[in-house]
């Protein structure tokens, strides 16, 4: 009897430590889990809220014209604008473009201009409409301006596999496979300013220190060249677009998905063309 008390008290004993253990091993798992559950919900929120903002500043009357089509003395050719820029700047006076592609989540962005490291610093964890987020938002780096030959713009990379900010667009570039049946072929990427639309063609994609990369704008335009097809010679994917002297590039730039975020040459950047696009509004009862 005696014994079986004995046998008893430990299986009790082994019980309660068990289920001890079961308690400890949850509450590690939800200190590590929930705080990067609840950053994956702000994220997301956060993304879904910045496509709607410019989602709703869309020009309801804004049609993509053929580039081709034959126009007679009953229509006029203007320019048209896409997006609302006075109502964009209802959320933030800093957003200066929207950036469109089937690689990023809800087709587009809105990109705020940086004037300072301080300006660049706050939107690595604020969002286009100042909200904290770990989201961020996309902004150009304040070195360079829309009338630089060469125009850097930064986003974030979530490594997790899905569209958001530049995580998709640093996937795809890395591989010629990916970049052919998606932005190779689609032609998706596009830059719209308040005046302008371009299409945004790629051209590379490196990884490297992207503070080793002259950006603004050249005055010898050999340098240019030089130092594009440097670039060119060193990208993980090839394409056929072609650089001339004149042209004018925009870095999408980002963290890769290899080593730390920390090192400096941890960095990807595609390089694209900017191809200014003539869009068309057609009207009926041309007047003089």
């Amino acid at each position: 009897m005696k014994l079986q008390k004995e046998n008893k008290f430990k299986q009790m004993i082994i019980t309660s430590l068990s289920k001890a253990a079961i308690v400890a091993g949850i509450s590690i798992l939800g200190f590590t889990f929930f705080p990067n559950f609840m950053n994956m919900i702000n994220t997301k929120v956060s993304s879904q809220k910045q496509t709607e903002i410019v989602k709703n500043a869309i020009n309801p009357n804004y049609q993509e014209i053929n580039e081709n089509v034959n126009l007679d003395e009953n229509y006029v050719t203007v320019n048209q604008n896409k997006y609302d820029f006075q109502k964009l700047r209802q959320t933030n006076q800093n957003i200066k473009a929207i950036i469109e592609g089937s690689c990023f989540e809800g087709g587009y962005y809105p990109i705020v201009e940086t004037k300072n490291q301080d300006e660049m610093n706050y939107y690595l964890y604020h969002s286009v409409d100042n909200q904290e987020s770990s989201l961020g938002a996309i902004f150009t780096d304040y070195n360079t301006n829309e009338n630089s030959q060469i125009q850097r713009i930064w986003g974030h990379n979530f490594h997790n596999g899905d569209s958001t900010m530049f995580t998709k667009l640093a996937n795809i570039c890395q591989n010629q496979e990916a970049y052919d049946s998606t932005i190779g072929s689609d032609n998706s990427l596009k830059l719209y300013t308040e005046n302008d639309e371009y299409d945004l063609d790629v051209v590379a994609c490196i990884i490297n220190n992207p503070l080793t990369q002259h950006i603004g704008t050249y005055d010898d335009q050999n340098e240019f060249l030089i130092d594009m097809n440097n670039v060119i010679n060193s990208s993980l994917i090839k394409t056929n677009v072609e650089i001339n002297p004149n042209d004018e590039i925009i870095i999408l730039t980002t963290c890769t998905n290899l080593g730390s975020s920390n090192d400096p040459n941890n960095r990807i950047s595609v390089y694209c063309k900017k191809n200014k696009v003539l869009t068309k509004e057609i009207t009926q009862n041309k007047t003089l």
